[in-house]
């Protein structure tokens, strides 16, 4: 059922949001994830403005659409295809590459098709933007030791 209350809540998020240009001017992204839906995904980039930039899609479940050789120019589709069909684990998650030269990882339990994002109860980690390592990073591991 809808819950109109939701889609107004301040720690609901929509895909829109993830793209949004307020968090930096995207030149790329990677989208990993086991089900697409090609129309509602560009449809999010398009409404952000986005859908002209490069896209990689990784996917698993057989997709006509993605397979199809009449993919927009800036969009590269590439079919993983588990190795067992049912019960496996798969990646849901986001590398969003920015024009400043940093990145920013978001890992989801969302599938990329519109039933997963209205009014179901999914999870979304959004990682800050990570900025490029400076010169001065020297080998750019961390202090504490943290692998």
């Amino acid at each position: 059922r809808d819950c109109p209350a939701t889609h107004k809540a301040l720690d609901s998020i929509y895909m829109t949001d993830i793209l949004h240009p307020s968090l930096g001017k995207l030149t790329s992204t990677l989208q990993i994830n086991f089900m697409v839906e090609l129309d509602w995904l560009t449809m999010n980039y398009e409404a952000t403005k986005t859908d002209h930039l490069p896209l990689v899609i990784l996917y698993g479940a057989e997709n006509p659409d993605l397979a199809s050789s009449n993919l927009a120019s800036n969009i590269r589709a590439v079919r993983v295809k588990p190795k067992y069909p049912y019960g496996t684990h798969h990646t849901k998650m986001m590398v969003l590459m920015y024009e400043d030269g940093s990145v920013r990882v978001v890992v989801h339990t969302a599938n990329l098709v519109p039933d997963d994002w209205h009014n179901r109860t999914q999870g979304v980690w959004v990682s800050d933007k990570c900025s490029k390592l400076g010169e001065d990073a020297g080998s750019g591991e961390s202090p504490t030791g943290f692998k």
